[in-house]
């Protein structure tokens, strides 16, 4: 076994922007390789190693992932964000909205009635 070999290929996936894989992708450790750029021969004590390596960075994936999406921002009460739907509806109507902004904010609009 080289584990400088080794450790220059965890090394290079962990230097990486992202890391796209989930701990069940990892169990296929070529094709992960593979998409980094690597095509090594490994011994079974190496692919032992960097399996290993790839389901935890795969498990702080998910984790980080996980957390992203609980500490999102929360949609604010009654009203509709484009970000957290793919339904171009609207909650609440234009002069409803319109009254709930300040009067410096309203430019050019005048409310009806």
């Amino acid at each position: 076994m080289k584990h400088t070999k080794v450790n220059k290929i965890i090394s290079y996936i962990k230097a990486q922007d992202e890391f796209p894989f989930d701990v069940f992708d990892v169990e296929d450790h070529e094709s992960v390789l593979g998409y980094f750029g690597f095509h090594p021969k490994l011994d079974d004590e190496e692919r032992k190693i960097i399996r290993q390596e790839l389901v935890q960075m795969a498990d702080a994936a998910q984790t980080a992932e996980m957390a992203r999406m609980m500490c999102a921002e929360p949609v604010p009460q009654r009203l509709y964000r484009t970000k957290y739907s793919v339904k171009n509806t609207q909650s609440v109507r234009f002069d409803e909205w319109l009254k709930t902004l300040p009067e410096e904010l309203r430019g050019g609009f005048v409310l009806e009635g």
